[in-house]
């Protein structure tokens, strides 16, 4: 109850000067922001933040009754956003997006305000994607910010470094960014992945062409990077992150009640369960039920058998209502694993083999069977749809579904 009145207050507090502030009474502070004038009390600014109580009331203070000030490294949107949540506490992040929040991250910094500049960092986290971990990356090197570097090229070497899904929109959506951030990425990188290698060669060949140099040039533009043309430029001066990896953590889908089972045939030889993530995951494994046992008069009950199947997963277009791919993003295959009837069939893999889930695409996962399972019988249920933000959908809500559960590991 202390705990819910101490909320309810400051809810209160966060409301009323909000009120004051957007009502613009007895202000005694104007900042100058391209072009804007934001009004605001020099007491609260300098309650929250040490570097507006030096300027309000240092050695160095204005000492005018309403002084003025100008603002010139911040965008007049970011810096409302900034003096709000001095006033109420809060920040809307959903309406936000990834270049503004790391300009408020840059603002958090400069005025000192260190529940923003977590909170900023977090949301900031939460916010990359394929299509912008690069200009993020160019930011954070361009305006030396190095906790935002730090998240940013973490995102980078856990989802993008080592995977063929990034590549492949890297080919088609290819973003040149500065000397200094191709540096930083090398650095950062321990092996030269494939994806590095065409980037840096691509990147070279772009330089050049931005120049004015002969392609044949590349070599001096690479001889900038901190290596030769030929070989895995290094840029000592750098220090990579320090990798660490992430839990593996499994989830299970809440058992409803149970179906018919699943055969397979030759009509039937693929089972199709879509999947979508809040956010980046590496998918490391699978739970599905195992088989019935076979009802053979006659013979002795066996109680093992050997599993053969392979895992495709297919992007599905942004309105999950067309086919998926033709070309999966990842396979995997199983071959003979030894499993026990009317127990849970536990498919792993290792973390190099694994497949990176991008929480703007839902996936299809397709499992197939050969015709040596023909016949076989799969036990199904009806099951929860969520589980720690990721979505389940059965391609036949009334068949159910013989996938009980994920291994993955949270990449941010």
């Amino acid at each position: 109850m202390e705990r819910k009145d101490q909320a309810r207050a400051e809810n209160l507090l966060g409301r009323r000067y909000g009120q004051l502030f957007h009502g613009g009474k007895y202000t005694d502070c104007v900042f100058h922001v391209c072009e804007e004038q934001v009004k605001c009390h020099k007491l609260i600014l300098t309650t929250a933040s040490p570097v507006f109580e030096a300027m309000f009331y240092g050695p160095m203070q204005n000492h005018d009754p309403e002084p003025e000030i100008e603002i010139h490294d911040i965008s007049a949107p970011i810096f409302k956003v900034l003096v709000e949540y001095i006033y109420t506490g809060s920040v809307d992040y959903n309406s936000i997006e990834l270049v503004s929040c790391i300009e408020l991250y840059y603002a958090a910094e400069k005025y000192l305000l260190e529940e923003l500049i977590s909170d900023s960092l977090m949301a900031v986290t939460c916010k990359l994607r394929f299509s912008n971990i690069l200009p993020a990356l160019e930011l954070s090197v361009c305006m030396g910010l190095d906790s935002l570097l730090e998240v940013c090229m973490t995102f980078f070497m856990r989802c993008c470094a080592n995977n063929g899904q990034y590549i492949n929109h890297l080919k088609e959506h290819y973003v040149h960014v500065s000397k200094e951030c191709v540096k930083a990425i090398i650095a950062a990188c321990k092996e030269p992945h494939k994806l590095l290698i065409w980037y840096v060669y691509e990147w070279t060949r772009q330089e050049c062409e931005q120049l004015g140099l002969d392609p044949g040039d590349s070599g001096l533009v690479a001889h900038e990077l901190g290596g030769e043309s030929t070989g895995w430029p290094v840029a000592a001066e750098l220090k990579p992150p320090s990798p660490t990896l992430t839990p593996i953590m499994s989830i299970e889908r809440c058992y409803y009640k149970a179906c018919r089972p699943f055969t397979v045939d030759a009509d039937c030889p693929v089972f199709r369960l879509r999947l979508k993530c809040s956010r980046f995951i590496s998918l490391m494994g699978l739970v599905l039920n195992s088989r019935l046992t076979p009802n053979r008069l006659g013979h002795v009950q066996e109680l093992e058998y050997r599993e053969s199947l392979r895992l495709d997963l297919c992007e599905l277009p942004s309105d999950s209502e067309g086919p998926p791919t033709e070309e999966p993003v990842w396979s995997h295959k199983v071959q003979n694993q030894t499993t026990k009837f009317n127990c849970d069939l536990h498919i792993s893999w290792r973390r190099e083999e694994a497949c990176v889930l991008n929480p703007e695409l839902t996936y299809e996962l397709q499992i197939r069977w050969d015709s040596n399972a023909y016949g076989a019988e799969y036990p199904c249920s009806l099951q929860s749809c969520q589980a720690d933000g990721i979505r389940f959908t059965d391609s036949d809500s009334f068949s159910g579904s013989l996938v009980k559960g994920l291994r993955y590991a949270n990449l941010v």
